[in-house]
């Protein structure tokens, strides 16, 4: 009896395998600490406009209710990913340089 989950792309085999779902080939492990960089990044610039639009005032006016605020907190999201995506605000680079510089260790259980 087969109860594997179906995607779309039929690639759902290969997740949480270390593998790209649109490839077979492995995802390297650099290649995963850029995407995590950039995508620790994109969130520390979104909470950032999340910020900065909950200080702006609003008069009551003009403001939409929760379907704008759930269009801002998308448009937040996009701006953020694209933002960081392009080179960012540096802050991507700075933390792929402090885990370069951290060792490895062989077993987490170890005492030293």
């Amino acid at each position: 009896m087969d109860i594997s989950l179906k995607t779309t792309t039929g690639y759902g085999n290969y997740a949480g395998m270390g593998m790209n779902s649109r490839a077979t080939r492995p995802v390297s492990p650099d290649s995963k600490i850029d995407s995590a960089c950039t995508e620790m990044e994109s969130l520390f610039i979104q909470n950032m406009f999340k910020e900065m639009r909950a200080s702006i005032h609003k008069s009551g006016l003009t403001s939409g209710g929760k379907a704008e605020e759930m269009f801002t907190g998308m448009l937040d999201a996009e701006m953020a990913k694209a933002i960081s995506a392009s080179g960012g605000i540096g802050l991507s680079s700075m933390v792929r340089k402090q885990l370069e510089t951290v060792p490895e260790t062989g077993n987490a259980n170890q005492t030293k």
